[in-house]
């Protein structure tokens, strides 16, 4: 996974294959399918990564490589126990402004991932609603910030608001889809 360890690198190959969005939102919409139930072993979200960021067109295999880094890195992370799941923003000593956008960009990132395979809102628990209607919030942020500590602090709490209730929205949604193979049942 070297492409995919530094932001700066991952966000100049994008651009480099004139892809035109921020590493985060890449993360983010990935995230999202899978919060909501994309099985893990499917390798369908390269079609509908093709489909959101590359107007259908099948990618080169430097980005089919580059995006199914992308995807390992985040299943990888998503089905462990440990909750070391995290957010794929830009490193800390970035500004306060340059994160606060690649999470606005993550979590418009995770609504739509989540949109495209979530197809009965009705069903969904209230936890993953509050989830969905607090993301629609957080991808409206102002992410003007005057680099101070309270601003830091508000940031890094939404951060880790966003990553908690990832993993939330994967536990109530992705890991069912994971159970919910056939099994073989023996009768006695």
């Amino acid at each position: 996974m070297s492409q995919i360890q530094d932001y700066q690198e991952a966000q100049q190959v994008l651009e480099q294959n004139e892809i035109h969005i921020m590493p985060s939102e890449v993360h983010g919409v990935i995230s999202g399918l899978l919060a909501c139930g994309l099985d893990i072993q499917s390798d369908e979200y390269l079609q509908i990564l093709s489909d959101v960021f590359n107007e259908g067109q099948s990618f080169n295999s430097n980005l089919k490589s580059f995006f199914a880094d992308f995807y390992k890195l985040v299943t990888s992370n998503l089905d462990k126990d440990d909750l070391s799941f995290e957010l794929y923003l830009p490193h800390e000593d970035e500004s306060q402004a340059d994160q606060a956008n690649a999470l606005v960009a993550w979590v418009s990132g995770f609504l739509l991932g989540f949109g495209l395979k979530q197809k009965n809102y009705g069903k969904l628990s209230p936890d993953v609603k509050e989830v969905i209607t607090d993301f629609t919030e957080i991808s409206k942020l102002d992410t003007h910030f005057d680099e101070t500590e309270d601003d830091a602090q508000a940031l890094y709490e939404i951060i880790e608001y966003a990553r908690i209730s990832t993993l939330l929205c994967f536990a109530e949604l992705g890991k069912k889809q994971q159970s919910a193979a056939p099994q073989s049942k023996t009768l006695h």
